[in-house]
């Protein structure tokens, strides 16, 4: 059984690599695209910043 918190990361990354190259991805464009709580989504790519898989921009 995946978590929830595992697909949203998933689909969040699926957007990332459809997006590659073209700039930096807002958060409430992956929160929408995916139909993910951007409250939700912001924890879950503050880990995967923490942990190493992702860069982040102010």
């Amino acid at each position: 059984m995946i978590s929830k918190k595992a697909k949203y990361a998933i689909k969040a990354l699926k957007v990332l690599t459809e997006e590659y190259g073209k700039g930096p991805v807002l958060i409430s464009f992956i929160s929408a695209k995916e139909n993910i709580p951007k409250k939700f989504l912001e924890a879950i790519l503050l880990e995967l910043r923490n942990h190493g898989i992702l860069q982040s921009q102010k």
